[in-house]
């Protein structure tokens, strides 16, 4: 199991991560996270986080459809897959 005060949220420079919306839920749940002045945005070499990001998303579509039951697409089905 992941400890989230080891996990860094990931701020590159797509327009969706400095709308005002997204910055008001970082600054309101003290979330850790790397922000444009580090991160080199908008960069598919050294923007690891975007090949990463398919991989994990795949591995939790693959684990959300081996999950029979009603809860199969619940959020809490979800957050238990993404931590696993």
């Amino acid at each position: 199991m992941t400890d989230v005060d080891e996990v860094i949220f990931v701020h590159d420079k797509a327009p969706c991560m400095k709308a005002n919306m997204t910055q008001q839920l970082i600054k309101d749940n003290n979330i850790k996270f790397w922000g444009d002045n580090i991160w080199p945005g908008n960069s598919p070499d050294p923007n690891v986080a975007e090949h990463i990001r398919t991989i994990i998303k795949d591995e939790v579509e693959k684990r959300m459809l081996s999950e029979t039951g009603s809860d199969r697409y619940s959020e809490e089905t979800l957050k238990n897959h993404i931590i696993d």
